[in-house]
């Protein structure tokens, strides 16, 4: 890899750690209670430990399906939060690396987009189911950059060599996300949403008792 090429990657490298950075300030600025950031710990927690079993299975993944699960509950924001913690602390058990930056922005824009378009997936398995297998492909297409600067030379003969060889494994968590989505969002979307109404939106509860009571 010559000077320029590598100036090239650590440029990029840096606009997607500002990026990120940049998120984590506009969530900063929102002043999230305290039980909303202990919430997303918990979840990044579940998606971690839903992963570690089957980290040794390439493609094989639980922790899309919790991500784009949490983007749906509870918004895009706490989806692309939990989305780029997930394989922070991931790394701690499986190792960290420079590809982690790549993991962190890939499911962080699953969790964002799951959000920007949860009031189409909470009704509609089918849409739901399509949006997690489409993501299965977008994840791995946003990761394997991280296998670029192992080439010889960066050609379209050899970027599609590596794109070629992934797309098993991509296609395994495709298909799991797909599955995961059609037989378990329903259980995962109620036990969120009473997580969500009771640790987040609870003034909004509390509020509307007392507008009632003094109605009366």
């Amino acid at each position: 890899m010559d000077y320029m090429t590598l100036g090239s990657w650590i440029l990029f490298f840096i606009l997607i750690i500002g990026i990120i950075l940049a998120f984590f300030r506009i969530f900063e600025k929102s002043k999230p209670s305290v039980e909303h950031l202990v919430l997303i710990a918990i979840l990044v927690a579940i998606a971690v430990m839903g992963d570690l079993p089957t980290a040794a299975i390439p493609g094989l993944t639980v922790a899309s399906f919790i991500i784009i699960t949490t983007g749906i509950v509870f918004g895009r924001e706490t989806g692309f939060i939990t989305g780029v913690l997930t394989p922070l602390v991931m790394g701690l058990f499986l190792g960290l690396g420079y590809w982690t930056v790549l993991q962190m922005i890939a499911w962080g824009l699953m969790g964002l987009t799951a959000g920007i378009l949860s009031s189409r997936f909470e009704k509609n398995k089918y849409l739901r189911g399509g949006f997690g297998f489409g993501w299965g492909f977008f994840y791995g297409w946003i990761t394997n950059l991280s296998m670029l600067p192992f080439l010889s030379s960066i050609t379209l003969t050899s970027v599609i060599g590596v794109y070629a060889a992934s797309f098993p494994f991509d296609l395994i968590h495709a298909v799991t996300n797909a599955v995961l989505l059609f037989l378990f969002f329903g259980l995962f979307e109620r036990i969120f949403r009473r997580a969500k109404d009771r640790f987040i939106n609870p003034t909004v509860k509390e509020s509307g008792k007392e507008e009632a009571t003094l109605s009366s």
